[in-house]
């Protein structure tokens, strides 16, 4: 269910950022390279209009949106992007058709009347000026990227004053309390996980192209 989630966000957030045509140009300005693997300066702006976007949809304030370090934090979220890619290559981790079938067709945005319509599937990507060969690459790139981070959760464990601290609450917020511990310890275990794994890659950073 987990996974099913993060993905058709994913898949909303690759929806938009494949909207101006494929970034795969060697030619074109990278803002990151990380071994062979580039982020282009369009893959950035991209991503760094769509977060903008759903932040003042959540009525943020253009104020309170530039002391979040926009610009740093769009970089890094591609960046470790990325490098989850290249970790999950490297332990054999790979997506099927079939996960990618379900992922689409589960997609709201691409349904009529609740399900599925290929004519809307189409044309949406048509709008967006992308094929389906592209969006769907993204798409399998956002499922691989979930399962790896799915993995390393896995490995994520409460510490004992965080049991404790369960142990100690009235039974009726034992559950809602395991779930924020658990959110939080997964998220600090990917987090240590992709800065382990940025030490044995060569990543180049352009930060003056988006400054």
């Amino acid at each position: 269910m987990f996974l099913l989630s993060a993905i058709t966000i994913m898949i909303s957030v690759a929806f938009i950022f494949w909207g101006i045509g494929p970034a795969d140009n060697p030619a074109v300005s990278y803002v990151a390279l990380i071994e062979d693997e580039r982020i282009t300066l369009d893959q950035y702006w991209r991503a760094y209009d769509n977060e903008y976007k759903r932040l003042r949809n959540q009525d943020t304030s253009p104020e309170d949106i530039e002391k979040l370090n926009l610009e740093d934090r769009v970089l890094a979220t591609l960046v470790n992007r990325q490098v989850l890619l290249i970790a999950a290559r490297k332990v054999g981790i790979t997506t099927t058709k079939n996960d990618l079938q379900e992922a689409i067709i589960n997609a709201p945005y691409f349904q009529k009347d609740g399900v599925f319509d290929r004519n809307v599937y189409e044309r949406a990507l048509k709008l967006n000026r992308t094929t389906p060969q592209a969006f769907e690459n993204s798409v399998r790139n956002d499922i691989i990227v979930s399962k790896m981070t799915n993995l390393i959760g896995e490995t994520a464990e409460l510490t004992s004053d965080e049991v404790k601290i369960l142990e100690s609450m009235k039974a009726e917020n034992k559950d809602q309390l395991r779930t924020i511990f658990r959110s939080s310890k997964i998220s600090q275990t990917v987090d240590a996980y992709i800065e382990s794994i940025k030490r044995q890659l060569d990543i180049q950073i352009n930060r003056d192209l988006i400054s």
